[in-house]
């Protein structure tokens, strides 16, 4: 069979793969029909790894509104949807996940019992290489053979649920497994109700210069700890606007007497809510109102008519205190056939050989913040200032550190 790639439904190439029954499709997200997007929904619905709003059709559809770049890869075996990869395609045939660089997640999305490798989907759809930083896989198909034990890297993210629980026991629970910490944060929240005032806690669609108060702080929180301000970065600001004109805007915040001092925003599909900012009020650091946010989630999760709030990973350190379920995910490097396939592959041992593998080390870290600037910024003078703004502010420390 044939994998078509095709701009608006025209075929533009046909790439010979070895599986007879199978056929993929390289499409912009309105190539699909309202069929093709249903059939993208039922994946979804499968299984609760993919109940992310950062797997969804209406995702993709807002994502592909500002970026030329986006494709859908599907996967059929005859007349049935088996795969869903939606994907940044760049011109050197490199794949990233779709909404870099906020992909906490990313496809593909596969049917139940389909034996599917990373490998075969890029191999069927002609695409030279694919990299993610968590890729789900609740039928442990994807990652097979003796590559994916040796590597044996598995991802839990941290995740509020609501499943089969009175949501009026969500609080409760958390409460009970973690006493002391959540004593803590009582205290914390009472102190604030003294000192500052009643804590607000507020939902939906954020207005203009509440978001922005929000990219402010996290903005500042960015700069002084050296990253990539994701908030002002010309690819990343151009997703988050994105967002925040789209229906899936969706924000969570925490006010005294009228001054924004927490919040997270991100993308709401449905009942699942995904933040990608979460920043706080310096000025209220004291008061941990990041944590006090949390509490106010777990008591209002079914008010705001969720049942699933998104944490990802990372910051174990105060997200495990309020999640209750978690997403796990591996993450993948893979290459197709041909010329720029090999390139890549080069070019990834050669990071491998100089200890990029190591997630701690100084290559690592290099690594990291390289891949995070090539994805934020496209511009080669845009890319350098944030590489120098990176080194000046020694976000790459030395080892051990």
């Amino acid at each position: 069979m044939y994998a078509t790639s095709r701009s608006r439904g025209e075929p533009i190439m046909k790439v010979k793969t070895a599986f007879s029954h199978l056929h993929a499709t390289v499409e912009r997200y309105d190539a699909l029909s309202a069929n093709d997007v249903e059939a993208w929904r039922n994946l979804c619905r499968a299984h609760q790894d993919y109940d992310s709003a950062l797997l969804t059709p209406e995702f993709a559809h807002v994502i592909s509104g500002v970026r030329d770049d986006v494709r859908i890869i599907r996967i059929h075996d005859r007349d049935d949807l088996k795969a869903v990869l939606p994907v940044h395609l760049r011109p050197n045939g490199y794949a990233r996940p779709l909404g870099m660089p906020f992909s906490d997640y990313s496809g593909p999305v596969i049917a139940e019992g389909f034996p599917l490798t990373i490998k075969d989907t890029l191999a069927l759809a002609g695409i030279a290489a694919f990299s993610s930083s968590a890729v789900p896989d609740p039928w442990r198909c994807l990652h097979t053979g003796a590559k994916a034990a040796a590597e044996g890297i598995e991802i839990d993210s941290h995740i509020i649920r609501i499943s089969d629980q009175n949501p009026d026991d969500l609080y409760e629970n958390q409460r009970s497994a973690h006493a002391k910490r959540f004593k803590n944060f009582r205290r914390l929240r009472n102190q604030l109700e003294r000192e500052a005032g009643v804590p607000v806690f507020d939902w939906g669609r954020p207005d203009e210069q509440t978001l922005e108060t929000l990219l402010q702080f996290k903005s500042a929180q960015f700069r002084q700890s050296g990253y990539v301000d994701l908030t002002n970065a010309t690819k990343a600001r151009e997703i988050l606007d994105a967002v925040a004109r789209s229906p899936y805007s969706f924000m969570t915040s925490l006010r005294v007497g009228g001054t924004l001092i927490s919040g997270h925003f991100g993308v709401r599909v449905g009942n699942a809510f995904h933040p990608w900012i979460a920043a706080f009020n310096p000025a209220f650091a004291h008061f941990s109102p990041g944590n006090v946010l949390l509490m106010s989630v777990l008591e209002h999760m079914r008010d705001m008519g969720l049942r699933v709030y998104d944490l990802a990973n990372g910051h174990d350190h105060y997200k495990k205190y309020f999640s209750n379920d978690h997403r796990t995910a591996r993450p993948v490097f893979e290459t197709g056939s041909g010329l720029q396939a090999l390139q890549h592959r080069a070019s990834r041992m050669a990071w491998k050989l100089a200890g990029a593998d190591t997630p701690s080390s100084t290559t690592g870290r290099l690594q990291r913040r390289l891949d995070q600037i090539a994805v934020s910024e496209f511009g080669a003078f845009s890319r350098l200032k944030e590489f120098a703004y990176a080194l000046k502010t020694r976000s790459i420390p030395p080892k051990g550190n």
